[in-house]
């Protein structure tokens, strides 16, 4: 199975599993790279996950994950890119989005962690900049319920 598509097989099947308001995902393709991003709180995951992931498993701990790989195919490698985010709540208030790098034997992720305060939307901004390769600039929004 292709590692890229392994990777997010974990979040088809949470789409399954989990009301559509609780998970967004997308996919950009731009030129030879295709970048897929998703947020979610981080109780939509098993707790044994978010525990290897280092995450509070927590229904006020949001999630972020960025991959970028280049659009050769169901085999095209991950790539190294920059990635930044930002999230704005709908009154305004701007959420830090604390990224980092993740590395495995099967490729490279990006994650991000994020308060969930309360119910309500919240827009995300990415940069991701690949090597040698123009920014792209994502926007998302995402309802989040928190019980």
């Amino acid at each position: 199975m292709n590692p890229m598509f392994r990777r997010f097989a974990w979040t088809a099947a949470l789409a399954l599993l989990v009301p559509a308001t609780a998970l967004a995902q997308g996919v950009l393709h731009k030129g030879d790279l295709t970048i897929r991003y998703n947020a979610l709180p981080a109780t939509a995951l098993p707790a044994q996950s978010a525990s290897a992931l280092g995450v509070k498993h927590s229904a006020g701990q949001g999630l972020l994950n960025v991959m970028v790989s280049t659009s050769e195919g169901d085999n095209a490698p991950g790539v190294e890119a920059d990635v930044s985010a930002r999230a704005l709540a709908e009154n305004g208030t701007a959420i830090p989005v604390h990224m980092r790098e993740i590395k495995e034997a099967n490729g490279i992720s990006y994650l991000g962690t994020f308060r969930i305060r309360h119910t309500g939307s919240l827009r995300f901004d990415l940069d991701v900049t690949a090597p040698g390769q123009a920014t792209q600039h994502i926007h998302f929004k995402h309802t989040f319920v928190i019980d």
